[in-house]
């Protein structure tokens, strides 16, 4: 898919956004206190996977082995042991074919082993719309006379948590351009739908000038910024006409 710079900006609705984070206050209040349990947990969504990790807030204690279940808060209370996350090696599971919606609350349980004994047994929760941040994308650039294509990898296909329900306008993407002092932010419009890689070509640049580029997502809950590691090109100057 080709995008030029004046592609449609995406403007989150403060309205929409606003209902669910009431929402969330609303859940957390029902929510009881993990402040003094064992483990932290983290979710982000990597490669456009979504991984659940966590720390052991004690570091004395190493299991060899953790097991993994979770409940919807809003669903019913039966509790789900994650197959694939079951006495594994590993402290984090790929729960990117288990959540599908960025609308819920799920409580976690995390239990580790050693032997025929356990050593901890951690509780916690979390709401994607509001604690899952954005890694950004993977991209590449490649810079002409006076403009530079920025290709931005996606996956064939979105996972159901980006494209589900309770998502809309999570995927706000910012390619950034910098030349010396001066930054300037664009934001293609990313449909739910979008399938594979795309290009976003930035024009009307100046030749023989460096250029630097970096992309992420701007997360619609205000929350912390995971800005790419910058890409710089040099654009090529201008062919002098022959006469």
């Amino acid at each position: 898919m080709l995008l030029s710079q004046d592609a449609s900006l995406i403007r989150p609705l403060n309205l929409y956004l606003m209902v669910y984070i009431i929402l969330v206050f609303g859940t957390l209040q029902t929510l009881p206190d993990v402040s003094d349990e064992p483990c932290i947990f983290k979710i982000t969504l990597r490669n456009f996977r979504t991984i659940l990790s966590w720390k052991l807030k004690d570091h004395s204690i190493v299991p060899t082995h953790y097991t993994l279940q979770y409940a919807i808060m809003s669903g019913p209370e039966d509790v789900i042991t994650v197959k694939d996350c079951t006495n594994i090696t590993r402290s984090f599971c790929d729960l990117t074919d288990a959540w599908v919606n960025m609308s819920e609350t799920y409580t976690l349980r995390v239990v580790g082993h050693r032997g025929n004994s356990t050593l901890v047994d951690c509780e916690g929760s979390l709401f994607p719309l509001i604690d899952m941040p954005l890694e950004p994308p993977n991209f590449e650039i490649a810079g002409f006379t006076d403009h530079i294509n920025v290709t931005v990898e996606f996956p064939p296909v979105l996972p159901k948590i980006v494209h589900g329900e309770g998502s809309s306008f999570y995927l706000s993407l910012v390619i950034e351009e910098k030349s010396g002092n001066i930054v300037k932010k664009h934001k293609p419009k990313i449909n739910a739908d979008i399938a594979g890689n795309f290009i976003y070509v930035i024009n009307e640049l100046i030749p023989n000038t460096n250029y630097c580029i970096s992309v992420y997502f701007e997360p619609s809950n205000l929350g912390t910024i995971n800005r790419s590691p910058v890409k710089c090109t040099r654009l090529q100057p201008e062919q002098e006409s022959v006469i």
